[in-house]
């Protein structure tokens, strides 16, 4: 073909029906509601594209496996950081602090923990999980201390790893020893008492097993409040600490009351 007859076919537009921009949107949501559901053991495509509307060969079109769908949609529900990059080691990590906690709202915690604890039983899609969701967001962390480091904001022999490390951890345990040590329940704004009887941050029972947390309503809800999220007096208090800490300062005790 000459090339201005080849140039002419590339402009012309394509016949047929346009491609959906939603679907990869509806087959993910579709995907967790499945895990919440049946786990990564009980995962099925065609469960997924029976609920999303979507024909099976639309899925394997966007991701060629079963393992690779299961994949995708655990990642959205994994906190999914990158370095910020404001130009302040302050500001970074109070960006970074409620996308962090926005992981332990439910119905996610509950459907990752599920996942996770399953995930044992195939290590490629376990391994591919933790290079992709787990250790990505580590480093996005490491990343904020490392920048800041070079900047001159720290000392210069920071040990940026185990900064990220405390960072994290601090978030994790307060998490996930929230409701028996810090009087709130899980995903709870700070400050917030926890409910009488031990409900659910929602307001009702606790579900046994995983019940309830997989309609799309819970899942957009959780969504929504991960898009408000805002550093919270905590955040502040635990940002203040590491900076001082990171610093070198004796003030990291001062930060911490």
């Amino acid at each position: 073909m000459p090339p201005g007859d080849l140039a002419d076919a590339c402009s012309r537009p394509r016949r047929g029906r346009p491609r959906d921009a939603t679907i990869d949107d509806r087959v993910l949501r579709a995907a967790v509601d499945e895990l919440a559901g049946h786990g990564v053991g009980g995962f099925s495509v065609n469960s997924v594209a029976a609920r999303a509307g979507v024909a099976k060969r639309g899925i394997y079109a966007r991701w060629a496996t079963r393992d690779a769908l299961v994949l995708a949609a655990l990642g959205t529900l994994a906190a999914g950081l990158v370095p910020p990059r404001t130009g302040s080691l302050r500001e970074d990590l109070l960006c970074l602090a409620p996308q962090v906690d926005a992981v332990f709202t439910e119905p996610r915690m509950s459907i990752l923990a599920r996942c996770v604890a399953e995930l044992s039983r195939y290590p490629d899609l376990y391994a591919a999980f933790r290079r992709e969701s787990v250790d990505r967001c580590a480093a996005a962390v490491q990343d904020a201390f490392h920048d800041a480091r070079l900047r001159g904001e720290t000392r210069p022999d920071l040990d940026t790893d185990l900064a990220a490390s405390a960072f994290l951890g601090a978030l994790l345990t307060r998490q996930a020893f929230g409701r028996q040590a810090f009087g709130r329940p899980r995903g709870a704004p700070d400050g917030a008492a926890a409910p009488d009887g031990g409900a659910a941050p929602d307001g009702g029972a606790a579900p046994d097993g995983m019940t309830g947390l997989g309609s799309g309503a819970n899942w957009e809800a959780a969504a929504d409040r991960e898009v408000a999220a805002v550093p919270t007096p905590y955040h502040r208090r635990l940002v203040e600490f590491a900076l001082a800490a990171a610093r070198g300062s004796d003030a990291a005790t001062q930060a911490s009351g």
